[in-house]
């Protein structure tokens, strides 16, 4: 059978350099990734407990491009985790900016009963991270035009879905096509 695998919501420091050169080189893998940063500032992932760097994680992204220049790269951020400050998030944003990635998942902070971080004080205003998820939507949504103009005048695969005049990418991108195809076949696009 003709199957396409993707690997989703990978932990960081579990896509190792051998996870990555397997996906460059096999046919059955999926060139997309979906890792979860969740900010950018070594001091919040420290108190989120989070057991990588953000210099960690933008070596994996740059190796991963590296070998796949063609690859999707999602993410998931929060903003306004307890404690957050106003440099804390300029650095994340910053770091944002810098990195190849194809889009981003942003999470607003709320607490959940019971975890360590329900705990944590100074708490970030409501207001303040509405405020900074959207700046960081803003660096997302340009990150998606960025990548879909990079796919420009490229042949992908892609599976036919819905209706049959849409396909998904092998590395993610929704198009619409030009003619119908049967949902679930595979097609050049």
């Amino acid at each position: 059978e003709d199957v396409l695998f993707r690997i989703s919501s990978l932990e960081p420091m579990d896509c190792t350099p051998e996870i990555v050169a397997l996906a460059a080189s096999s046919p059955r893998i999926a060139p997309h990734f979906h890792l979860p940063l969740q900010h950018g500032a070594d001091a919040v992932l420290r108190a989120m407990r989070r057991p990588y760097t953000a210099a960690f994680y933008a070596a994996l992204v740059q190796h991963i491009v590296s070998l796949m220049p063609n690859a999707s790269i999602g993410s998931d951020v929060i903003v306004g985790f307890p404690g957050e400050t106003d440099a804390q998030f300029e650095e994340s944003v910053a770091m944002l900016r810098g990195l190849p990635l194809s889009h981003l998942h942003v999470f607003p902070y709320s607490d959940r009963p019971g975890t360590e971080a329900a705990a944590i004080h100074p708490k970030v205003a409501g207001t303040l991270i509405r405020e900074r998820g959207k700046r960081v939507r803003e660096i997302g949504a340009d990150m998606a035009v960025r990548f879909r103009a990079a796919q420009r005048g490229t042949l992908r695969r892609a599976l036919v879905v819905d209706d049959g005049w849409s396909a998904v990418t092998d590395n993610y991108v929704k198009v619409r096509l030009q003619q119908h195809a049967e949902r679930n076949t595979w097609v050049d696009v």
